[in-house]
C-alpha cells in the first residue's frame, strides 16, 4: 500500500498511523488518506517534525471504496501573518477544516494531506 508515499513520510512515522491509512492508488493517486481521528494525529506528528501541511482532499467511503467528494482545503503562505509560524498556521488550518467537516458530515470520510518541509 502506498509504497512511494511511505518513502516521503519521516522514517519515524508511527506504524499504527501508516497501517490505519487507506490507499488512493485505485483512483490513480499515489497518496494515503486517513479517517478523522488518525489524520489529526498524522498532522500533529508531521508538524512536530517541522513539516508544513499545504492542504488536502476529502474522500468518502462508499461500498468499501474511497470516492472523491471534491472537497479540499489549502493554505497560501501569503495568508500567514509575518510574525506567525507557517508550520503552526498550516497545522491549525488543516485541523480546523477537518474538525468542521467532521462535525457537519460525520463519519465515513477520509482525508489526504499534502505536506512538505519548509
Amino acid at each position: 500500500m502506498g509504497k512511494n508515499y511511505k518513502l516521503r513520510l519521516p522514517n519515524d512515522f508511527p506504524e499504527e498511523l501508516y497501517s490505519s491509512a487507506k490507499s488512493l492508488e485505485h483512483l490513480g493517486i499515489s497518496e494515503l488518506a486517513w479517517g478523522w481521528d488518525s489524520v489529526i494525529k498524522a498532522i500533529k506528528f508531521l508538524c512536530e517534525r517541522n513539516y508544513v501541511i499545504l492542504g488536502g482532499d476529502v474522500y468518502q467511503l462508499i461500498n468499501g471504496s474511497l470516492k472523491s467528494t471534491y472537497d479540499s482545503w489549502y493554505i497560501n503562505k501569503k495568508e500567514v501573518k509575518p510574525n506567525n509560524n507557517f508550520v503552526e498556521e498550516s497545522m491549525n488550518k488543516a485541523i480546523s477544516y477537518i474538525n468542521l467537516y467532521h462535525e457537519k458530515n460525520g463519519t465515513g470520510f477520509y482525508y489526504s494531506i499534502v505536506f512538505v518541509t519548509p
